[in-house]
């Protein structure tokens, strides 16, 4: 039987491979320069197959990776920025305070001023509203929110709980017609009272004409209405519309709160102006804010 028959093909391969080989190893025990630039080309192409293989598995571990660092950094993120508002929702009256404390500088029993305690609540919903100024949060009852508590956001005054239940709470934004609230004219020492229009803008009616305001002053909260702590920022002046004939001006103004986005607010549980707060009865299930009366006075 012939060595290389056609019938063993199998076998004639082998016989070539192990040719090859020792064919090779000879040559490289040689140490030829082109041996040597034979083996670099070979071992760089083996090197290229096995970062083809490998390179899946790098890609897989990337993307794990990536979403492991993506959900860390969101989580902090998210931290930092309910602590960045409740940081900002308390530092709010520091600029009133400071205006009360010169004036009670000179005093030696000047009552101090309590910064009240704030919780934290995450906007989860919008109820059916024809202007779109109401949205609930996840406090209610049991978390100790009543209605007609003031709720604010890192910038100012946002609205207060319009209706209370055990687990939840909807809030009227100060944007809406049916929402008033007593406000400080800049820097006059003036209150009116300024009402929503069911869009963006507020406005400040008969307020008299002598009165120094003008675009870019800030109103804040007077705190006579007993529903709102004194002092937090609600809006800022627009435009003044003059009204020679009859001795007044309309003060066009818009919300400090940032209302396109607010992913958390802080709902002023303890509000220290307000009387004294209603305890909620074991039985009930809900609980709604009275109406609003207008027929504040002003100065």
């Amino acid at each position: 039987m012939a060595l290389f028959d056609t019938h063993r093909p199998g076998f004639n391969l082998l016989l070539v491979l192990v040719v090859v080989s020792i064919v090779l190893m000879s040559l490289d025990r040689i140490g030829t320069r082109w041996v040597n630039e034979l083996d670099g080309g070979v071992g760089g192409a083996t090197d290229a197959v096995i970062k083809v293989i490998h390179q899946p598995v790098a890609l897989f571990q990337s993307v794990v990776q990536w979403f492991g660092d993506r959900d860390q950094l969101h989580d902090e993120l998210e931290r930092l920025q309910e602590e960045n508002l409740l940081l900002r929702g308390q530092m709010q009256q520091f600029a009133s305070l400071k205006r009360e404390v010169d004036g009670l500088r000179q005093l030696l029993n000047g009552r101090p001023v309590e910064v009240p305690p704030v919780l934290l609540a995450r906007r989860i919903g919008r109820p059916p509203n024809a202007e779109g100024n109401l949205f609930t949060i996840g406090r209610g009852l049991d978390d100790d929110v009543l209605p007609g508590d003031p709720v604010i956001d890192a910038y100012g005054l946002v609205g207060q709980v319009l209706r209370s239940t055990r687990s939840g709470a909807t809030v009227i934004q100060l944007t809406s017609r049916d929402h008033v609230l007593s406000v400080l004219l800049g820097e006059t020492g003036r209150s009116a009272l300024m009402r929503g229009t069911g869009g963006r803008e507020l406005v400040v009616e008969r307020v008299p004409e002598r009165t120094r305001v003008a675009a870019g002053d800030l109103l804040y909260t007077s705190g006579v209405d007993g529903a709102f702590p004194r002092g937090y920022p609600a809006a800022r002046v627009t435009r003044v519309d003059m009204d020679e004939a009859q001795g007044f001006v309309r003060l066009h103004a818009e919300p400090t709160a940032d209302l396109d986005r607010l992913d958390h607010v802080l709902v002023i549980t303890e509000p220290p102006d307000s009387p004294t707060r209603p305890a909620a009865a074991e039985d009930d299930e809900s609980v709604d804010m009275p109406p609003v009366e207008e027929n504040q006075n002003v100065d």
